[in-house]
């Protein structure tokens, strides 16, 4: 039997693709203890893991971050995301407080969750491994490979966006912590990277374990919609998202893409996750549901558009659907670029499109075969990657 720690972020998109993980290794018979915020006490205990709280300063509700988080209200662009980052580092005590309470032999660890800058620095630790349910990103922000001007780019806005929660890091350390603190991952003993290789730059580092994405969304969690047998009409689903965490406003892209597909020979599927449409009648052509289970709905896609979360994206992969992908926040940028290097769809790198722009794009995605067949190369890498039973001996060594 190992003890392993499981820390992960209180948000659904990090919850999601541990919950399996956890699911395998207690069955496996080993010592699961999770920490993680309160709002997901429940669904680990439910898995047999025993749960330890993060306390409330480094704990958040991610369907109400303004009001869980002080100070955020109000914060745009640029002030917003130098103000989240360094409210990751901030918590880092607070993590440490928990995670140093526990007995661990394996220390899975959520990417964002800053107490692994801390773990990575110590001489004596347990074995620490990362949970890579995020882009594996490089040590400097340099952009993918022939892209040299955004690169540079980056690498020049790098200093400004990240240059407060550098030095949080380095106050809370007592020192310099020796690397970007959003590089704390390469310094780990390995990452469960879960994707396939086709969809990560090359690249050194730690030991990257391509696993494929975890997640299941099934009609257990998300039961069926009364319009369900519509998708067997005979039409191309075309799915669209914006996922659980950039969907407050969905003028940005779902909103965008039922204009665009509005009236086309296509049946276009809308996940609201949360989020409100304006208010008037849909066309025809468009269902709407707040969740749907993805194990059910992907097989029946044509194409899905996204505003790049990972998961999600990885989660089309895996059922070879090709993709549209418009993101900017977060993660999201490097999604969209990973989407066009790896040829399984289109990728912008930007907040928003036009309903034109879109209409093109998922037009090409679903009339050239390059696309379908790119990313049925990646489902045929996903599947022939390790079982969840070969996941756990590689947790537990």
């Amino acid at each position: 039997m190992t003890r392993v720690l499981v820390c992960v972020q209180p948000a659904r998109g990090h919850v999601g693709p541990t919950k399996p993980v956890v699911e395998a290794l207690v069955a496996a018979g080993h010592e699961v203890a999770v920490v993680t915020g309160a709002r997901y006490r429940e669904a680990f205990e439910k898995l047999g893991a025993t749960v330890a709280l993060l306390p409330e300063e480094a704990d958040f509700d991610e369907t109400d971050l303004d009001g869980t988080i002080p100070g955020r209200a109000g914060l745009r662009g640029l002030k917003l995301a130098r103000f989240d980052l360094t409210h990751f580092v901030r918590a880092m005590p607070a993590q440490l407080s928990v995670i140093d309470a526990q007995e661990a032999d394996v220390v899975l660890c959520d990417p964002l969750m800053m107490a692994g800058l801390a773990l990575v620095r110590r001489d004596r630790r347990p074995r620490l491994l990362v949970l890579g349910f995020l882009p594996f990103l490089p040590p400097v922000p340099t952009g993918p490979p022939g892209h040299p001007v955004r690169g540079a780019l980056l690498k020049a806005l790098a200093p400004v966006l990240t240059g407060p929660a550098q030095k949080q890091a380095r106050d809370l350390l007592g020192g310099d912590p020796g690397m970007l603190f959003t590089d704390w991952p390469l310094r780990s003993d390995g990452v469960l990277q879960m994707t396939c290789p086709g969809f990560e730059y090359p690249r050194a580092g730690a030991p990257l374990h391509f696993i494929g994405p975890t997640t299941v969304s099934a009609t257990s969690e998300h039961p069926l919609p009364p319009w369900w047998a519509d998708l067997d009409g005979g039409r191309p689903v075309v799915h669209v998202t914006q996922g659980t965490i950039a969907n407050d406003d969905l003028g940005r892209l779902v909103e965008p893409t039922i204009d665009a597909l509005a009236g086309e020979d296509v049946l276009v599927v809308a996940t609201t996750c949360g989020g409100k449409l304006r208010p008037g009648p849909l066309p025809e052509n468009v269902r709407v549901a707040d969740f749907l289970p993805y194990d059910e709905l992907l097989p029946r896609c044509a194409a899905m558009v996204s505003n790049g979360g990972y998961g999600g994206v990885n989660h089309a992969l895996r059922h070879g659907v090709p993709l549209v992908v418009v993101g900017a926040s977060e993660d999201k940028r490097d999604v969209a670029a990973r989407v066009s290097w790896s040829g399984a769809g289109i990728g912008h790198a930007r907040a928003s499109v036009s309903p034109r722009t879109l209409r093109r794009d998922v037009h090409r995605v679903l009339a050239e075969p390059r696309h379908r067949t790119r990313a049925r190369e990646l489902a045929a890498e996903m599947a022939a990657g390790p079982t969840m039973d070969e996941v756990v001996k590689l947790i537990t060594g």
